[in-house]
């Protein structure tokens, strides 16, 4: 059993806050940290814990082993060392942090300080993802030739004080959308990936080509759009021997020669997320196994080496 201090109370702390309801006892959230009026209301209604320090709530919950970092990006690497300060394992929603440098240094602390520091990036845990990652890995339809992510959101004018729309605070779309697909694309083909090119087509529409060692074509699209449209998180994959697509009507294996399969994606736990994303089974995957992680049922599964190049690449994108 993990005893959680739950640390930011906007979107994505709520989405973890309604997912950990459905660990079980595998984890609990003994007490939360916000700064605002509304954030102290939600407590209550929640029945929760409330602080407005996390030493403060370290102090007063004796039992708090793991620290959860759902905070604005600008503040991660600041929350992430005080949570290790406080001699906790830490779990960070992405970013980890706003330049490879202090990631760099804030799984350096962790090192030194012998505790677990585990990004919540969410699009590793996926089971669309995993049927993409045993393709690659399986060699099952020969080489991966290229694989196309598309990940595209109406401009998020929601955040408070529009602080998804500052650069200094947010780093935009490299940083808060595209990098979930640039840590996809380092999860399937390592650290050798570079960056070949990148454009911006106005405002905060991005492409960007990278390329491994071993020749594989990656071209990545994501964009705050100034438009009504919904969430869009979709890749095609071109293999010497087949095709896989995942879209909003599920993954389909198209191999040469054969007949199109529709892969089988079940998740036995949805969850409403109250943001911008439809009800889904991402995020209960995803704590679901940093916890086990943090229990020491299962290999973490990024590495330091692969976060902090997923950030250096998003640096050169935004450049």
């Amino acid at each position: 059993m993990r005893n959680i201090l739950l640390v930011g109370l906007g979107g994505m702390g709520r989405v973890h806050l309604a997912n950990y309801a459905y660990l079980g006892d595998r984890a609990r959230v003994v007490a939360v940290v916000g700064k605002t009026d509304a954030d102290r209301a939600f407590a209550a209604t929640h029945g929760l814990d409330f602080h407005d320090d996390m030493e403060d709530a370290v102090r007063c919950h004796c039992g708090i082993d793991t620290i959860d970092i759902t905070t604005p990006s600008w503040l991660h690497r600041e929350n992430v060392l005080q949570a290790l300060a406080l001699d906790c394992d830490v779990i960070c929603e992405k970013p980890l942090a706003l330049s490879s440098r202090d990631a760099y240094d804030m799984y350096e602390e962790a090192h030194r300080r012998g505790r677990m520091l585990i990004p919540a990036l969410v699009c590793r845990y996926t089971k669309e993802f995993a049927l993409l990652k045993q393709a690659v890995e399986g060699g099952a339809y020969g080489r991966l030739k290229e694989v196309r992510f598309t990940r595209l959101s109406e401009k998020p004018a929601w955040s408070e004080g529009a602080w998804l729309l500052d650069r200094d605070r947010s780093g935009l779309v490299p940083f808060d959308l595209m990098i979930h697909d640039i840590d996809m694309m380092v999860a399937l083909l390592g650290v050798s990936v570079e960056l070949l090119w990148s454009a911006c087509g106005g405002g905060n529409h991005h492409h960007a080509a990278f390329r491994d060692a071993g020749g594989s074509l990656v071209l990545i699209e994501s964009g705050w759009l100034d438009a009504c449209i919904p969430f869009e998180a979709t890749w095609r994959a071109v293999f010497e021997h087949a095709v896989i697509v995942n879209s909003p009507s599920g993954v389909v294996l198209y191999p040469e020669g054969g007949v199109a399969k529709v892969l089988p994606v079940e998740y036995p736990v949805v969850v409403s997320t109250g943001i911008n994303v439809p009800p889904t089974g991402w995020y209960y995957e995803e704590l679901r196994s940093i916890v086990d992680t943090l229990e020491g049922r299962c290999d973490p599964a990024s590495c330091p080496d692969e976060v902090v190049h997923a950030l250096r690449l998003a640096e050169a994108v935004g450049s």
